[in-house]
């Protein structure tokens, strides 16, 4: 890999966490706030997460098991907020109910 492609590559990879990042907290700030434009805001950090993924898929001199492994991120983050906002909620139903 060349230098410039090692740089672009790994910027597209930080570029990719930090649209996770985000899309994980403006998620769960939105489900807390019950705030429709924080919801957006989250689906479109998604977006970015996503069509960063693709490029990477696309265009990064990476091996195919590399390029699988972003894929399935890219997947995998697309559910974990709201897993974890409803295992959150699950958990905590019924708190104070026992007092």
């Amino acid at each position: 890999m060349s230098p410039p492609a090692l740089l672009l590559t790994s910027l597209s990879l930080g570029l990719m966490v930090l649209a996770a990042g985000a899309y994980a907290l403006l998620y769960g700030i939105g489900r807390l706030k019950n705030s429709r434009a924080l919801l957006i805001a989250a689906a479109c950090a998604y977006g970015l997460l996503a069509l960063d993924a693709a490029v990477l898929v696309q265009a990064a001199p990476l091996g195919q098991a590399w390029k699988l492994l972003i894929a399935a991120s890219a997947l995998a983050y697309l559910r974990i907020p709201p897993l974890t906002w409803w295992y959150l909620q699950r958990t905590h139903r019924d708190e104070g109910a026992h007092t």
